[in-house]
């Protein structure tokens, strides 16, 4: 496909970084823009994109917007170009050679037309669009067990006989071996923080399934993931913002045919002997708005996702759940290093968001799965973003460690107690760090399997885990008396306040485990595990009071033990 629009392409600055303006029908930039959007889809796999999904409200509300043909939206959408084989977007001027901040001419844009391309192809070009991003990719092999769990997906749906069809041939087929990499997982040698991998794992597994089916799928859709989905990987030029006001435009344009004079021209067409589909189609080019375009020619991913966030962090923010994830899972480690410093810049805290999405996804996390992460699809109850922001930033700011009503900060006392001195921090300069609390802090630094171990270590002792219904259950902030913001909040101060009074240096992640098992020899393991009856008398967990008296009791039988408090005092407020 081959579509050519008048233009005009400024040079900002001497950085290189062109811009190109030009107007388009909305009909057309569909067919050669893709829209990344960050979701989970059916299934539960999440893409790699950074838009967020669309809003069927928000596009009603734009296509009622658009329906007033007297209405104008200035803003133009912001994209960008992509490196596709076989596709190109270049701008032509019309004095080559005029030299020149401004130049006025055209823009070319040709890409492959997908509409009858097989999804086996279409999973492989996308494999292929991954790979050229992250190149260590290349040559390897999808998990063994992700593929064996989507066979049987896939033989559930008819799609193999049985189980085992086709197992003998996958080695030989791929071209590559299904045994782990000498080297070992490519996502702790790659980046481990990354959501690529996982992203690419999902498409290279499905891509060798495929393969072994052999046979072309009819549906447009394979174990969760749409042709639509994957073209949007596969388009040259990518919508970096506005995508809801181009489907908004679209959705005006279809509505169109309901008016009556568009009705009747379409029964006198269709009687003349055209193709309804033909009449329909153009009634809709004819009236799609043109919208004006700002395109980036750069394809830089790193530079896409900078603009993405810049502008939706200055002028309409978005959730900051949503936010941290798509800032921490888009990018490829590499890619993430050339943006990180001009996004701090612009206030966005890359690291924060790394480290709440590592410990919010990573199975080691005893977190994992159970923290808000902006998505459509996440449970509704799960621990809230900015809650779990601020365990971390205990862990790994050592500050804030405050016990409820009272005034010491036990996390900063124990730094600066203990820190230096402890063997788990003694080779900070070895690591390229020039203090303790430097490499204590960094994104992978001590803290973090520190974190790690402290909670599982919390987990295993005081909690349950597999029945929602139990008081200490893990999850469930409305319900648990445990795994909510007051009580893990001062579990962690609790746990500083024990280790600055006495005293107590980190040998390594390992000792974590028993100096839990020091901090709570008095307490008892049901702790939590009562019905304190808050839903009974309407009492609020985060209410200041409440808080106060929480930490009082939690302190008092952590360091004497003997009986539980009884649970009426779990309903009364103490001041601070």
């Amino acid at each position: 496909m081959y579509f050519r629009y008048r233009a005009i392409q400024i040079k900002q600055t001497d950085s290189g970084k062109m811009l190109t303006l030009f107007a388009a029908p909305s009909t057309e930039i569909i067919e050669w823009a893709g829209i990344p959007q960050k979701k989970r889809l059916g299934s539960g796999e999440e893409t790699a994109g950074f838009q967020r999904e669309e809003n069927a409200i928000r596009i009603k509300s734009l296509c009622d917007f658009y329906l007033n043909d007297d209405n104008i939206i200035q803003n133009p959408l912001l994209c960008a170009i992509r490196d596709i084989p076989l596709s190109s977007v270049r701008f032509e001027p019309s004095n080559e050679a005029e030299v020149a901040d401004v130049l006025v001419g055209e823009i070319i844009i040709d890409l492959t037309d997908f509409s009858s391309v097989p999804l086996m192809e279409i999973f492989g070009r996308v494999r292929e669009y991954i790979e050229n991003r992250v190149e260590d990719l290349k040559g390897k092999a999808p998990r063994e067990d992700l593929i064996a769990a989507l066979k049987i997906r896939a033989a559930e749906i008819g799609h193999f006989s049985n189980r085992s069809e086709g197992e003998e041939d996958l080695q030989e087929d791929q071209g590559v071996s299904l045994e782990p990499d000498d080297n070992g997982d490519a996502s702790v040698a790659l980046f481990e923080e990354s959501h690529i991998l996982d992203f690419w794992q999902e498409i290279a597994a499905r891509h060798e399934l495929l393969k072994l089916i052999g046979e072309p799928v009819e549906e447009d859709e394979f174990l969760g993931f749409t042709r639509d989905a994957l073209l949007s990987y596969l388009r040259p030029v990518v919508l970096v913002d506005g995508q809801h006001r181009l489907l908004g435009a679209l959705q005006a344009a279809k509505a169109k045919l309901n008016e009556e004079s568009a009705q009747l021209e379409i029964e006198q067409r269709i009687a003349d002997g055209e193709a309804p589909e033909v009449v329909e189609t153009d009634i809709i080019m004819r009236y799609a708005r043109r919208l004006p375009i700002s395109l980036l020619m750069s394809s830089d991913p790193a530079e896409q996702v900078f603009q993405f966030v810049v502008v939706n962090q200055k002028a309409t923010p978005i959730g900051r759940a949503l936010l941290g994830t798509i800032v921490s899972t888009t990018l490829s480690k590499d890619e993430m290093e050339t943006v990180a410093s001009r996004l701090k810049n612009a206030g966005i805290q890359v690291e924060e968001s790394q480290a709440i999405t590592f410990l919010a996804r990573h199975q080691s996390s005893p977190f994992s799965n159970l923290v808000e992460r902006g998505l459509t699809g996440d449970a509704k109850d799960l621990l809230q973003w900015n809650v779990f922001s601020a365990l971390i930033s205990i862990f790994r700011d050592l500050q804030g460690g405050k016990l409820f009503s009272e005034r010491p900060d036990y996390a900063a006392s124990w730094r600066n107690k203990c820190l230096e001195s402890s063997p788990i921090v003694s080779d900070y300069a070895s690591n390229g760090f020039s203090s303790a609390f430097e490499y204590w802090k960094s994104i992978n630094g001590p803290w973090r399997s520190v974190f790690i171990e402290f909670w599982n270590s919390v987990r295993d002792r005081l909690a349950s885990t597999d029945n929602p219904d139990r008081w200490n259950y893990w999850g469930s902030p409305r319900h648990s008396n445990l795994f909510n913001k007051v009580s893990l909040t001062i579990l962690t101060a609790d746990f500083f306040k024990f280790m600055f009074v006495a005293k107590k240096e980190i040998k390594n992640a390992d000792a974590v485990r028993l100096l839990v098992d020091e901090w709570l020899v008095e307490v008892n393991v049901n702790y939590f595990d009562k019905d304190w009856e808050l839903w009974k008398y309407g009492v609020k967990k985060d209410q200041s009071g409440i808080k106060n008296q929480w930490a009082a009791l939690w302190t008092e039988h952590r360091q004497a033990g003997g009986p539980l408090p009884d649970k009426r005092l779990y309903r009364q407020g103490r001041s601070g």
